[in-house]
């Protein structure tokens, strides 16, 4: 069950350490609860988490482009109706960080949308 309201907290309390232990578990579950059958893995927020003391932080927006990518993928493989996306990305993460609160409506509607898939696979599974 995540939170955005816990990774905001604990994320500010950590000084930035706690997005590396929410971000990383959230990578293995998607790759885990995905219905495909492709191999494709998500690259891991550890590397991406590391790589962005080089690049400016480029790597971290182009990891969570491919969560949300990934993200609503799983949702239309599996019939959740909830409306999670790349659009949600350039909209909340990127345009609305502008307005300070975008990336807050992202990482809500983030893990709602992996709450939702996680729910659905651990049904699915009994």
């Amino acid at each position: 069950n995540r939170s955005m309201w816990k990774l905001m907290i604990l994320n500010v309390l950590t000084l930035g350490v706690y997005s590396i232990i929410f971000f990383i578990p959230l990578s293995f579950d998607l790759d885990k609860v995905s219905p495909r059958r492709d191999g494709e893995k998500t690259m891991n927020y550890l590397l991406a988490y590391i790589l962005a003391f080089f690049t400016f932080s480029i790597v971290i927006d182009i990891w969570h482009y491919q969560i949300a990518k990934r993200v609503d993928e799983v949702l239309s493989e599996r019939d959740i109706d909830y409306n999670f996306g790349t659009g949600d990305f350039w909209k909340w993460f990127i345009l609305g960080s502008l307005i300070f609160v975008g990336p807050f409506v992202y990482f809500h509607k983030l893990c709602k949308a992996m709450n939702l898939i996680c729910e659905d696979y651990n049904q699915k599974a009994d």
